[in-house]
């Protein structure tokens, strides 16, 4: 008798009226194999099932396996679908490194907060930024070879000594190495460097870029943030925050490699994270100079498409609001410095009373300023200080960001309905953007104009 091969790639759902539907194929059972092939993650199982003939073996919850085989001819899509990316496990980080936020969470967080990936496969599938230091020849061939491309990867120092540092490894392969393995394999990637005072700024930073720029088209951009320092440091390395000073050094840098590589090639392919602006009293800079916001998902240029998106929809506000109406609109205190004129803004609107309310992080610590690390329970604090005051107003605005993604809970487990009751509030969600902030508040009013 056949051992059963295990497998973890469990079939969530079965799309009604599928090719999977038709074949038996049901929620529960296992997908043990693709043209003889295991499947490890679902770039596996996208890989494989897009040849012309497709032999699957599917294991029932009772243990009976089955084959099955569709001829992908006309639809390489069978209707089956998955609740994980990766079925073998995401791969952990092994590095210690100095800055690392997790290790700077206070204890008591659910469980999942804790966990440290490192998996070059989330990078491709979800934009996750990996230090690559954990794939092995094997892995790295796997990416050549199935063109996993886009990656994101966190560069920190193109000096292996300094890069091993902050990495907190004795030994790394060399990191130009491998990145110049990828661009000979045409990969693009993006890269990201997070800025440790006295460690990876100043000329190590500007070294950095240039190593970065040498490889270019390959890697497409340089996104360069602060490091982030939680009150939660005990028994870690001690490290320096960015200061105005500091960040007006790193931009220095930044906009003289922009200049460079913008006169050689027309990308500015370097962007400095909007919080460095702020720090150093800075403007941000024009739209052109984020080159379409490669660096998005790292929150690189948030503020200039917001004041842009603001200022594309001030033209088409009301004179009025239909009734008299005010609304606290929270944010982080970063964001306070983006939003605030818009809010000034909406204030002339007759009938309607914004209040801005800047949320300060009590439960990381002051250091921290950005929306999406503010916490549920802080909101909480902070708005019953305002009604303490007579300031609280019909209406709590609450963007996006702060929740976890596509549910209604704070990093701290704090729910927006526990903020409501709480507060006794009417609390609303709004999409981060200047088109979400308006909608939260005169819902339908750009529609009508």
């Amino acid at each position: 008798m056949k051992p059963i091969i295990q497998s973890r790639a469990r079939i969530a759902w079965v799309d009604q009226g599928s090719r999977a539907d038709e074949a038996g194929i049901r929620a529960g059972d296992l997908l043990i194999s693709v043209n003889g092939h295991p499947i490890r993650d679902i770039i596996d199982y996208e890989y494989h099932v897009s040849s012309f003939e497709t032999k699957l073996v599917i294991q029932r919850p009772s243990g009976e396996r089955v084959e099955i085989v569709f001829n992908n001819d006309y639809d390489p899509r069978l209707g089956l679908g998955f609740d994980e990316l990766v079925f073998d496990g995401e791969k952990h980080c092994a590095n210690k490194c100095i800055f690392c936020f997790i290790d700077q969470l206070p204890e008591g967080m659910r469980d999942t907060l804790y966990f440290k990936d490192d998996d070059y496969r989330l990078s491709f599938l979800q934009g996750n930024f990996v230090t690559l230091s954990n794939v092995g020849e094997a892995d790295l061939q796997r990416i050549l070879d199935m063109r996993l491309a886009p990656l994101y990867i966190s560069v920190h120092s193109t000096d292996d000594m300094i890069r091993r540092k902050l990495l907190g490894r004795r030994r790394t392969s060399p990191i130009m190495t491998t990145l110049r393995r990828l661009a000979e394999a045409r990969i693009h990637f993006h890269s990201q460097v997070v800025l440790v005072p006295g460690v990876n700024d100043g000329e190590a930073l500007d070294r950095t870029i240039k190593d970065l720029w040498s490889l270019w088209p390959a890697c497409a951009s340089v996104g360069v943030v602060p490091v982030g320092l939680t009150a939660h440091r005990q028994r870690l390395p001690e490290l320096t925050p960015v200061t105005a000073e500091i960040a007006r050094g790193t931009l220095e840098i930044v906009h003289s490699a922009q200049k460079t590589c913008a006169s050689q090639s027309g990308t500015h392919f370097v962007y400095g994270a909007d919080e460095f602006y702020s720090l150093a009293c800075l403007p941000f800079p024009p739209a052109e100079a984020y080159d379409g916001y490669p660096q998005i998902e790292n929150g690189i240029g948030l503020a200039r498409l917001f004041c842009d998106e603001f200022a594309d929809i001030e033209a088409r506000l009301p004179m009025s609001a239909p009734s008299n109406l005010r609304s606290t609109v929270v944010t982080g205190v970063l964001g306070a410095h983006v939003i605030r004129d818009a809010c000034n803004i909406l204030n002339q609107i007759q009938g309607l009373n914004v209040m801005l309310l800047p949320v300060a992080n009590r439960f990381f610590g002051d250091s921290v300023t950005v929306s999406g690390l503010v916490v549920g329970s802080d909101i909480i604090e902070s708005l019953h200080e305002e009604s303490a005051r007579g300031n609280l107003g019909d209406l709590v605005v609450i963007p996006d960001v702060m929740l976890r993604r596509g549910e209604t809970c704070f990093l701290d487990d704090v729910t927006v309905d526990d903020i409501a009751s709480d507060v006794g509030v009417r609390v609303v969600v709004a999409r981060t953007s200047a088109r979400g902030l308006v909608d939260s508040i005169l819902p339908g009013c750009l529609n009508a104009r």
